[in-house]
Formats: C-alpha cells, sequence, structure tokens
C-alpha cells in the first residue's frame, strides 16, 4: 500500500475541491446572466407555484450544461498536470 504524505493528500483534495468549485461558480455566473436575460432570478424550486415549465427546463439545462462542461474542463487541467482525478 502506497504511504500517504502531507503534500499527496492536500494533492488529492484539491484534485476533488476544484471540478466542484468551479462548477459552483459557474452557475453562479449563469444565474447572473439568466437574470439579465429574462429579468427574474432562475427557479431554484420547480415545484414551486408561479415557476412554469419552461422556465424550469431552461435553468435546469444552462445550469447543467454550464456547470458540466466546468467541472470537465478543470479535471482536464488537473489530469494534465499531472494531479489525481475522480474516477
Amino acid at each position: 500500500m502506497k504511504s500517504l504524505n502531507t503534500k499527496s493528500v492536500l494533492l488529492g483534495l484539491t484534485a476533488l475541491a476544484l471540478p466542484a468549485l468551479a462548477d459552483r461558480l459557474t452557475r453562479r455566473v449563469a444565474a447572473k446572466g439568466y437574470n439579465a436575460w429574462t429579468g427574474e432570478n432562475p427557479p431554484r424550486n420547480p415545484a414551486v407555484i408561479g415557476v412554469s415549465w419552461s422556465q424550469a427546463i431552461l435553468w435546469t439545462a444552462l445550469a447543467g450544461a454550464l456547470g458540466g462542461v466546468a467541472r470537465m474542463a478543470s479535471r482536464k487541467v488537473l489530469s494534465s498536470r499531472g494531479l489525481p482525478a475522480e474516477r
């Protein structure tokens, strides 16, 4: 079994945290864009009365696609630098 040193543990934690952080930040930027485009805040809960199907689908597709691309890009950067990536 491979012994763990502080540097490898920190690199592993960074490799796990960075994609999630990239996803979160991208979704925040997407929310600002959604607000600028529609004049409304993105729906947080599609079950709330007043949220239409089109609003819920638009926000889910936009946030999911952009967040997914941000996660993928951060994983590619990590793996190109030799850092461990989630499997």
